[in-house]
């Protein structure tokens, strides 16, 4: 419970600092080289987060440090858990890599030291959000790849990335052309229907002032893909999370809610029925709020189809036979 709430929490709301952060450091360094760097080939045209060209190793990386949940899922998603010696201390999916030695803590600080000491030939991360460390860790001579914010969309063409770090190309291309085909029968399940008004919730744990899922993020093209209409789509301040206020969710009128938030952080169901001043919003008044499994909406990896599923079922009951998964509002 508490590892989904950290990640969540951090991850998201902190957009509003790290995003200007990554604005006034533009271009990154180069990731330095030492007797723990793999073997580099010439960079190719992907970059990282900080603009630095992705440096793809010429030998196939055998000892992987993940340092956040959504690399150490798309790590499990390509059967590489046997190269993994390192996760985050969030990491709780697949359980196959839960057993690995934690590099970090509760409150989001990682052990440098440990890290070196593993001896990594790959340091995967996602967004910036472990920047400081990154910068040490290539000091120190490890081949860090730290992925940008991302789409839906982006987000297979990381996994697609991954397969090229690691030597598993064949297996990422399967797994993307899989999440596709998934994409796809939602997208054609849902062809025709009248796009409902939503609004997803990203967290409300500063209470009226909550952050939601905006323009360019890829909660935004989840509800694109379920035939949605994302109340903020056009609002893409903080990279596509914006911080908006109840009044501008009043004045939406969204026919759903949809929150995505572990419920620590505002995503309870019947505390939205007591919001003030929501009860003449349309999806509270017709009872059309819901949760969705926060681990996977807001991990840009693998399960985000699973979230799309979820959401397009939500907002399209009828146009599916089989009732809603149960996957949608667990636990985990």
């Amino acid at each position: 419970m508490g590892t989904r709430i950290i990640f969540s929490h951090r991850l998201l709301v902190v957009f509003v600092s790290l995003l200007i952060l990554l604005a006034a450091c533009g271009q990154g360094t180069s990731p330095a080289t030492g007797t723990n760097a793999s073997p580099a080939a010439t960079p190719t045209a992907a970059r990282d987060v900080f603009g630095t060209p992705i440096v793809f190793p010429k030998t196939p990386p055998q000892r992987i440090v993940s340092l956040l949940p959504s690399t150490s899922e798309i790590l499990g998603a390509l059967h590489l858990e046997q190269r993994v010696v390192g996760i985050d201390y969030n990491t709780n999916y697949p359980a196959t890599l839960t057993s690995k030695p934690k590099v970090s803590n509760a409150n989001g600080i990682y052990n440098v030291e440990q890290i070196v000491a593993l001896k990594p030939d790959l340091v995967l991360s996602y967004g910036g959000e472990t920047k400081q460390y990154d910068t040490q860790l290539r000091q120190l001579g490890l081949n860090v790849v730290d992925f940008p914010l991302s789409n839906l969309t982006q987000m297979l063409q990381q996994i697609k990335l991954v397969g090229r770090l690691t030597f598993t190309e064949d297996a990422a291309n399967k797994l993307v052309q899989q999440l596709q085909r998934q994409i796809d029968q939602v997208k054609a399940a849902v062809a025709g229907t009248t796009a409902p008004t939503v609004l997803l919730e990203v967290d409300d744990s500063t209470p009226g002032k909550p952050y939601v899922f905006g323009g360019t993020s890829f909660g935004d093209e989840l509800a694109q893909d379920a035939n949605a209409h994302n109340i903020f789509h056009n609002n893409s301040s903080n990279g596509g999370y914006p911080q908006v206020s109840d009044e501008a969710v009043i004045g939406a009128n969204p026919q759903y809610v949809i929150l995505t938030e572990d419920p620590a952080y505002g995503g309870d169901v019947n505390l939205v029925y007591k919001r003030a001043n929501w009860g003449n919003v349309d999806a509270v008044k017709s009872h059309k709020v819901y949760r969705i499994n926060v681990d996977i909406i807001q991990r840009p990896g693998p399960r985000l189809v699973e979230g799309l599923q979820c959401l397009a079922q939500i907002v399209h009951p009828d146009k599916f036979s089989t009732p809603l998964p149960a996957y949608c509002s667990a636990t985990v």
